[in-house]
């Protein structure tokens, strides 16, 4: 359908007031408004579906002549006719009326005399869409009606509903407002349809709104007979089954969310015994530490989901609860927010808020529900940037009631900025990482088990593999240096030497970390990475080749660009995630989006996918690069076995491309580190590979790989 250019010239002579029922109000003003508005918006205390008929000419046209939606905020009490069609209409399209209404165009006579039905098929295909709205002990009462085309628009603001009583049979009095009149008008409509944005966006302290999924998952309509009004008793009643956040995701994957408003375990989750056993067996731990500590869970196990039950325990015993989730990167915390709403509670990403002042606000707005009694739980999402940042910290001392941080990558939090000045007023702490020991930094590990408590639970890949994580088959692919390679290793090992005096307490000064940080470097930009790759990619079918990773090395750019334009020369789909991409939230959502769904069917990153983003499809990774933390390769393998209902996803492949100096003496010991390390990783991924033992699989190879170093 394409849009139809409309203008609300037709209404320049409508009248500045009516008076109903005697003026001709829906014919003049709200028929025409339908008619000629390139969008509709309403807010009114009561609605009933009636009204519809009675504007169905107007309401037929501007459904089939507009993309738009008709937009209504309405109060929670309805006819219970109109209340079993929004339930309808919140149903699938094909659940409902679309056996009559599917092939159908919207008609005026089909919206007469099937109008609840309409109002379904409406509802369920997005062109009428509710909003509920919510105050503690006070009705909500406004009566405006918006019509929009371009920048005009024209507001009838006043006392009347949308019902069919209050348009066509009380007494009542509308007024009419053009934004295109003089400064009062414009004032007005200006003030109205900023007011109708608040409440629609969620953004007024004193009455809350909600969609018509969430207010029917939550049983907030009530039955309402215009014979009886209501009183302060029914609203106080439906306003505190809204006791703090609701579930926003009506339908979300893999669970059933919680019935009512309140934080709860999604109905059907498994996790004290099958696959998941060892979840209910970590709550257990940390509870019985007197619910703090660290998990230490191989990536993929769910984490998540295992803190989330946890926090929920501790719920069960101290409220009202804060939780603060730190996770170092934004895509990262946007994951969370998603994992949170299967618990029924809407988190506050305070991540993306716009500063420290925007954080402030909204934490301001929690200390209220909590201090208000409306809510006993709330959950604020951040990075670990945030958490470290003063201001923030500052904001948080200030909640009277218990605390708990769940801090994800917790290792991260080593670093100097956490260590320096922990948040040590939060009253619970749990740290997630699935490898919480800092390589090479034992006081950050110190300082990270001082604050978080000791590991008291453990679950490895080897654990996880075959129960909650898939198998994996691994090939090691060796890559020989050029001889000019050769020639740098050689030079820069000459160098090392003749500045191994550059130490002190056996840590380089700057100079020789960066001959060390060099030699590195070569070993893991090899020229020959490439030209392997291209052999091995040209025995696989490509046609059939996606939800595949490349990783390239971070420490230059040239090896990534060689990568892309290798793809580029077979005509695959796919597309670089680095930090530039997630810079842009939007850009990396559909990156990840299109890639889950096969439209791209390679991503190639640097270090970017190490931590915590969930990409479940991910079969296939070609590792070019690695860094000599264990932490890092520990994670990529881990993400690389999650279990992915959606693909039937069995096992993964994982190809390693090593290259490493061969027949060399005399080696000094920051070399012997440095290859001990690769090897260990090769020996690591052999040792748990589904075809670890075959003949020239990778136990064999990697053997291969000691000799030619060492011997």
């Amino acid at each position: 359908m394409e849009q139809v250019n409309k203008s609300l010239s037709s209404l320049t002579t409508i009248a500045p007031l009516y008076i109903l029922p005697r003026d001709p109000f829906a014919e003049e003003v709200l028929i025409p408004g339908f008619e000629n508005a390139e969008k509709v918006d309403c807010m009114a205390g009561f609605f009933s579906s009636e009204i519809l008929a009675s504007l169905a000419h107007g309401l037929a046209t501007y459904i089939n002549t507009t993309q738009n939606k008709f937009r209504l905020i309405i109060s929670p009490l309805v006819r219970p006719e109109d209340r079993t069609a929004m339930e309808e209409g919140a149903k699938r399209a094909e659940e409902i009326a679309g056996r009559l209404l599917e092939e159908l165009i919207i008609t005026e006579d089909l919206i007469e005399q099937h109008t609840l039905r309409c109002l379904s098929f409406l509802i369920s295909v997005g062109r009428i869409e509710i909003k509920v709205a919510l105050m503690k002990n006070a009705l909500f009462h406004p009566k405006v009606w918006f019509f929009h085309a371009g920048d005009n628009v024209v507001v009838a603001h006043g006392s009347s509903n949308l019902t069919q009583s209050g348009v066509f049979r009380n007494v009542e009095q509308i007024a009419i407002g053009k934004s295109w009149e003089d400064s009062t008008q414009n004032f007005i409509t200006k003030k109205l349809c900023s007011e109708f944005k608040r409440l629609w966006d969620g953004k007024d302290d004193n009455c809350i709104v909600i969609t018509m999924p969430q207010a029917i998952k939550n049983r907030l309509l009530k039955n309402y007979c215009s014979k009886a009004p209501p009183t302060e008793t029914d609203l106080h009643e439906i306003y505190s089954r809204i006791n703090g956040p609701v579930c926003e995701d009506p339908d979300p994957p893999e669970f059933q969310t919680c019935q009512g408003n309140s934080f709860a375990i999604p109905t059907g989750l498994q996790f004290n015994e099958g696959p998941f056993k060892h979840q209910g067996d970590a709550v257990n731990a940390w509870c019985e530490s007197k619910y703090s500590g660290i998990l230490e869970m191989a990536t993929g196990s769910g984490k998540t989901i295992t803190s989330m039950i946890c926090a929920y325990r501790l719920y069960e015993t101290h409220k009202p609860l804060l939780i603060v989730v730190a996770a170092p990167y934004i895509p990262l915390v946007e994951q969370w927010c998603e994992e949170i709403a299967l618990f029924g509670l809407k988190p506050e990403n305070l991540a993306v808020a716009g500063g420290p002042q925007a954080r402030a606000e909204k934490l301001n707005k929690i200390r209220r529900r909590f201090r208000n009694e409306v809510s006993d739980v709330e959950v604020v999402v951040v990075s670990h940037k945030t958490l470290c940042s003063r201001p923030f910290k500052k904001e948080i001392e200030k909640f009277n009631c218990a605390t708990l941080l769940i801090a994800d990558e917790a290792h991260n939090l080593g670093s100097e900025g956490f260590v320096m000045d922990p948040p040590a007023f939060f009253n619970y702490r749990l740290g997630l990482s699935a490898t919480p020991v800092r390589q090479y930094d034992e006081e950050g590990t110190d300082a990270l088990f001082s604050f978080f408590g000791s590991t008291v639970f453990r679950f490895t890949l080897e654990e996880a593999i075959g129960h909650c994580l898939v198998e994996y088959d691994y090939y090691v692919h060796p890559v020989e240096l050029t001889q000019a390679e050769m020639d740098e290793w050689y030079d820069l090992t000459a160098q090392i030497k003749s500045n191994s005096w550059r130490q002190e307490n056996d840590k380089p000064d700057d100079y020789l970390t960066k001959l060390f940080r060099d030699r590195r470097a070569l070993l893991e930009n090899a020229e020959n990475k490439i030209v392997v790759l291209k052999e091995v990619l040209e025995r696989e079918d490509l046609s059939r080749l996606r939800h595949t990773l490349i990783y390239a090395s971070d420490k230059v750019p040239e090896q990534l660009d060689r990568v892309n334009a290798l793809l580029n020369t077979y005509g695959v789909l796919f597309h670089q995630l680095t930090y530039e991409e997630t810079a842009d939230r939007k850009k990396t959502a559909g990156i990840i989006r299109d890639f889950q769904g096969g439209t791209l069917r390679v991503l190639t990153a640097k270090r970017v996918l190490d931590e915590g983003v969930n990409i479940p499809q991910v079969e296939k990774a070609f590792v070019l690069a690695s860094t000599t933390v264990e932490r890092q390769w520990v994670q990529r393998r881990g993400r690389l076995l999650r279990t992915c209902k959606e693909t039937n996803k069995t096992h993964s492949e994982i190809h390693d491309f090593v290259s490493l100096p061969g027949n060399l003496q005399d080696l000094d010991q920051e070399s012997r580190t440095l290859i001990r390390s690769e090897l260990y990783r090769v020996l690591e991924f052999a040792r748990l590979a589904r075809n670890a033992g075959k003949p020239n699989g990778p136990l064999d190879i990697a053997q291969k790989l000691v000799e030619a170093v060492f011997y």
